[in-house]
């Protein structure tokens, strides 16, 4: 009873919704479907209590070419309540600037540092929040700097796991492209080894996902995964597959992800990344 008013307040008091400023590796490869599924790393930008049921202290790195990257800390070893430190940058996405802003006069790069906290309320529900300050060009081409926090929640069954993270909770900033957004989402797993994914992205008051996300993994006992994903963005029309495997050992982990637009004369985006466990 304790941990249900627990979470009953937890979303009570932050009853809005929030939107994802960076879209890490994992969530690439598995069509941005992991909202509800236990992550190392990629929990700073996916959600903030992915990593609560998780022993490790790791540290991450992404790049996709040109400019876009990231680099983490996690650490839920070091005692009952853990913590994520991370920093990114990306290009700005297409169509980002209003008509008649020149692009190639201002920067095209968003920045942001995070800092999250997770931890336990029950043997099956843990909690996270996420703190974040991000800068660089709004859609007028004008520096512009965003401070706000992001909220998750994950349930972690034997078979079953779903979460919900909350994005943006102070309101965000529309120049920014960042406002009130949600997920939610569910994973089940076989044995270990084979899992389903599936999330959707919402906005406040709007009765219907704006993008619905499907992914699959299977991890090799023989040190290798694969993975695969689909999202479609509903109010756009466009949809995306994706792919990634890895290398993984105890200790060193090396991953590939891609994503490929189902729209003519759209690029793929390939992002390669490691993890170290200590």
């Amino acid at each position: 009873m304790k941990s249900l008013l627990s979470l009953a307040l937890f979303f009570g008091v932050f009853s809005v919704y929030a939107a994802q400023d960076f879209v890490p590796l994992q969530e690439r490869a598995q069509g941005q479907a992991l909202a509800g599924s236990a992550q190392l790393n990629d929990s700073l930008y996916s959600n903030p209590a992915a990593s609560s049921f998780l022993n490790v202290y790791s540290i991450e790195g992404s790049l996709s070419l040109p400019k876009t990257f990231s680099v983490s800390v996690l650490d839920t070893k070091t005692s009952s309540l853990g913590g994520a430190l991370g920093y990114f940058k990306r290009e700005t996405e297409k169509n980002y600037y209003e008509p008649g802003v020149n692009s190639n006069s201002t920067q095209k790069y968003i920045q942001g540092a995070k800092m999250s906290l997770m931890g336990r309320i029950s043997n099956n529900i843990g909690i996270g929040i996420s703190g974040k300050s991000i800068w660089g060009p709004n859609v007028q081409g004008k520096l512009d700097r965003l401070h706000d926090a992001d909220l998750g929640v994950i349930f972690n069954g034997v078979f079953f796991q779903a979460g919900a993270s909350l994005r943006n909770v102070f309101g965000g900033k529309e120049l920014m492209k960042f406002s009130r957004e949600y997920s939610l989402g569910g994973r089940i797993t076989y044995d270990q080894i084979l899992s389903l994914s599936v999330a959707t992205q919402s906005k406040l008051n709007v009765a219907t996902p704006y993008q619905y996300g499907v992914g699959v993994e299977y991890v090799s006992p023989y040190y290798f995964a694969i993975r695969g994903g689909y999202r479609a963005l509903m109010q756009d029309q466009e949809s995306f597959w994706s792919f990634g495997a890895s290398f993984v050992s105890p200790r060193l982990s090396l991953h590939y992800a891609m994503e490929i637009p189902n729209q003519p004369n759209a690029f793929s985006e390939h992002t390669v990344g490691t993890t170290l466990l200590f």
